[in-house]
């Protein structure tokens, strides 16, 4: 048996072979016997690697400009004489009649139909940001860079010169084995003999992991609004589209009328959209840690070289 306190450790000393884990033995060499353990050590497990969040903004686009202008000049001209182009009340942009104008109308000697000026299309309505996913996606890395091979050893009682007491000897199991006394657990000192090296272990899968990342949130949105187009007719009940321009809040807008005059005999808002802004994203950030579950440790206190242990 051990001597110097090792009276809770392994009577009989055990075989083993520690490498990078690829390098180990396939099974126990001669002088040895049976596989008693196959652990590992030395874990390498960083902090989760967490992909960035992202918000996506969504929102409602609801609203329509307040006023539309027929102006006896062209757009950016000042001081010219207009007429009202204004919506029904409650109209929903589409296609209305009202305020038409008929080809040739006269505005103070000026023909009226020469640009329509509409005031700005209003924002959103309603807006808000989410995470595109409330965790983002992560990879995580664990690995042992250590792993020992233990193996039973055999005895070859004819070796030893008993003095009554009791007594073991064991093959030498070749080159690259340390014999050691094996005991269950961490943080226990090895017996006095046995200090040429020491060894922790752990099976494979003898990790507590909780690593993972912080949700994400977002900010609230900015930037964003809302598009449309407007589209003018000169003939009835809107069958002849003359001009169209882009409408976004919050700016106002002028079209030409080409060629000047022609009747005004409609109107529409169409294609009203919600232009996306931008949300400030945050989380994302590493959660937790891996650490060895102590609670399946072996630890290996060994002695080399190799000799007779009483």
């Amino acid at each position: 048996m051990p001597s110097g306190n090792a009276g809770y450790w392994t009577e009989m000393a055990i075989s083993l072979f520690v490498a990078a884990p690829g390098a180990l033995p396939a099974e126990c060499p001669a002088g040895t016997s049976s596989e008693k353990f196959r652990l590992f050590a030395d874990l390498d497990a960083p902090a989760a690697a967490c992909d960035p969040c992202e918000c996506g903004a969504s929102g409602a686009c609801t609203g329509l400009p307040e006023k539309m202008e027929i102006r006896a000049g062209a757009c950016g001209e000042s001081g010219v004489v207009s007429l009202p182009f204004d919506e029904p009340a409650g109209w929903d942009g589409s296609c209305t009649s009202n305020n038409a104008l008929p080809a040739g109308a006269q505005c103070g000697g000026e023909l009226c139909a020469q640009s329509v000026w509409v005031s700005p299309l209003p924002g959103p309505t309603s807006e808000s940001c989410t995470p595109k996913s409330e965790t983002p996606a992560f990879t995580k890395k664990t690995e042992w860079k250590l792993a020992g091979l233990a193996c039973m050893s055999n005895t070859n009682d004819d070796a030893c010169d008993s003095d009554g007491g009791t007594e073991y000897c064991v093959s030498d199991p070749g080159p690259g084995a340390l014999q050691c006394v094996v005991r269950e657990g961490v943080d226990i000192p090895c017996p006095d003999n046995y200090n040429y090296a020491r060894y922790e272990m752990f099976p494979e899968d003898g990790v507590i992991d909780d690593r993972g990342c912080a949700k994400c949130e977002c900010g609230e949105p900015s930037g964003g609004g809302c598009t449309a187009s407007l589209r003018l007719y000169d003939g009835p009940a809107c069958s002849s589209q003359s001009e169209q321009v882009g409408l976004q809040s919050p700016h106002d807008q002028c079209v030409t009328i080409f060629p000047i005059g022609h009747a005004l005999a409609g109107k529409a808002i169409t294609d009203l959209a919600y232009m996306p802004g931008s949300c400030a994203a945050t989380g994302g950030t590493p959660t937790g840690s891996a650490v060895r579950d102590v609670t399946r440790a072996v630890t290996f206190c060994c002695l080399h070289p190799f000799y007779e242990i009483k």
